[in-house]
């Protein structure tokens, strides 16, 4: 069954990722209108063929300077993360050790590259402690998302790092929701647990507090040379050059505005002391997302409905990682 239509004209997105406010500022249209005009509105193929420009270049190099990295690598999609990263390193390793609500990209990235997948409890670095211990061959991998998309949980990646460190394991890290929005300097969930620029992989998102579209992988100058000649991003377009236009742009707000971060965590902070105030419950305050405990679905289906009323759309979905849900 098709989607339903989210969002009507005269109503007030009241949920989604656009941490920072972004994805609606006019001086990210008009990034936007020159780029298109300047290169065209199409990559037409992939960055070793004609979609490769001098602004996805700049912008590698900004997202690699902006979170002190090695360098970067810019994708078509954040949701490729897990392809490229995994077949990299499949080179070399052969099980990976898996928060078990991780991302779905990674997952897939793992099955793709044929590992051998073992998850470990959600935010439990204790229970990766002791798999490894036990973990016999080669070294593994070692992958967990930054912040949780649903939940707004940050994991304890200081641990993690720890853990994989004393087992000569690799780490990647999903932190598509929280680069540019959490951390002191807006670094991510790598930065908010001390994580220094050479502890992990990490993958981000243009798309979220951004509010561009693509994403990006962080790393050694090694590792994103291997990430740029990986059979996806060989085989697929990058962020068309509009959007990489609109992309530097945003990020030379981030930059230049640090009150945007902060506006956005007084919205949380003031939207979860409102939810207490009317007996919900609230899963983190680590992150921007308010994520809200109900009793069942058919309080989130009714909550979603009042909220339409009011103008506010929150839609009520099944997602797929929920753990109730068989999909």
């Amino acid at each position: 069954m098709p989607p339903t239509v989210a969002l009507l004209p005269g109503q007030t997105a009241f949920a989604g990722n656009d941490y920072l406010g972004l994805a609606g500022d006019p001086r990210l249209a008009e990034a936007l209108y020159e780029g298109a005009r300047t290169y065209g509105i199409s990559s037409m193929s992939s960055r070793w063929a004609l979609g490769w420009t001098e602004l996805h270049a700049r912008l590698e190099r900004g997202l690699a300077e902006y979170f002190g990295a090695e360098d970067a690598c810019v994708l078509g999609a954040t949701y490729m993360g897990g392809a490229v990263y995994f077949e990299v390193m499949r080179r070399a390793h052969a099980t990976v050790f898996c928060d078990a609500t991780a991302h779905s990209n990674l997952f897939l990235g793992m099955k793709a590259a044929g590992f051998t997948i073992e998850s470990f409890r959600h935010l439990d670095a204790e229970d990766l402690r002791r798999k490894l211990a036990a973990h016999r061959g080669p070294p593994p991998v070692v992958a967990t998302d930054g912040v949780y998309g649903i939940s707004g949980e940050v994991a304890p990646l200081d641990a993690i790092r720890d853990a994989a460190r004393a087992h000569g394991a690799p780490l990647f890290i999903d932190d598509a929701h929280g680069v540019f929005a959490v951390g002191p300097t807006g670094r991510g969930s790598a930065e908010a647990r001390g994580l220094a620029p050479g502890d992990a992989v990490v993958l981000g998102s243009l798309s979220k507090a951004l509010g561009c579209n693509g994403g990006f992988l962080l790393g050694t100058r090694d590792e994103v040379e291997a990430f740029r000649r990986s059979t996806p991003v060989c085989g697929a377009s990058q962020p068309i050059p509009p959007l990489a236009a609109a992309a530097l742009r945003a990020l030379e707000i981030v930059r230049e505005d640090p009150g945007l971060r902060a506006r956005m965590w007084s919205h949380a902070e003031r939207m979860r002391a409102a939810a207490r105030e009317h007996g919900l419950g609230v899963v983190s305050e680590e992150s921007p997302i308010v994520a809200l405990t109900l009793a069942d679905e058919a309080e989130a289906r009714a909550l979603d409905a009042h909220l339409r009323t009011e103008g506010l759309v929150a839609p009520y979905f099944k997602y797929p990682s929920e753990p109730r849900h068989n999909l």
